[in-house]
């Protein structure tokens, strides 16, 4: 799938935005469900869900939806019929359009530079549609494995735009030398935006330790 040169300019915004995203997000919040399923096909949470219900089959799991935004995943997942998703995000108007949806048992504001701290460590993670141009980035993929029990995976969408302009595939060699506690999977192609012609890349991640 190649990229559209013809990007919505609500996209735009996101991808050339390389500082502190939280207003963009903040005031993209009431409309960002319809826009970005109705209007650009968005289909990275069906897929990511998908996959997730083959690797994590006990539905009381403990899971943290890792940059939840509105409740997209949230809501898929809870519907699957898993019952303990606790949620994060970084904008505040994101995160009160997730707690509406009735998903999740906890939310908290949290910015996934720095590392999820948690007393009780979850069971599995999963993180859609945060990483792709700027922060967080490749580096950034242990500050939610840190928060899995030992055996937990972690699964994670990364815009297939930004996998290759910003080459993340580069990013990620020797991601498992480099962090002991974490390994990478797998790395598979999805749909993403379809739209615009978007792909992506859902990454496998483990935490051994």
């Amino acid at each position: 799938m190649a990229d559209s040169d013809n990007i919505d300019s609500r996209l735009s915004r996101v991808y050339k935005q390389n500082g502190d995203k939280r207003d963009l997000f903040d005031d993209w919040a009431q409309t960002y469900d319809h826009d970005l399923v109705n209007e650009m096909g968005y289909v990275a949470d069906v897929e990511a869900c998908r996959q997730f219900e083959t690797l994590v089959s006990d539905r009381q799991a403990r899971i943290l939806d890792a940059g939840c935004g509105t409740g997209l995943v949230g809501s898929r997942l809870k519907k699957a019929g898993y019952n303990n998703i606790f949620g994060s995000d970084y904008s505040e108007k994101m995160l009160e359009q997730a707690k509406a949806t009735g998903a999740y048992l906890a939310l908290e504001q949290h910015d996934l530079t720095q590392p999820v701290i948690t007393d009780q460590p979850y069971d599995a993670a999963i993180a859609v549609g945060v990483f792709a141009f700027s922060l967080p980035s490749a580096e950034h993929l242990v500050n939610i494995t840190c928060s899995l029990k030992t055996g937990g995976i972690a699964m994670v969408t990364v815009n297939g735009k930004a996998w290759r302009q910003v080459d993340w595939e580069s990013k990620l060699e020797g991601f498992n030398q480099a962090y002991p506690h974490t390994r990478l999977v797998n790395v598979r192609t999805i749909e993403y935006l379809r739209t615009d012609g978007i792909d992506g890349r859902l990454l496998t991640l483990r935490r051994v330790g």
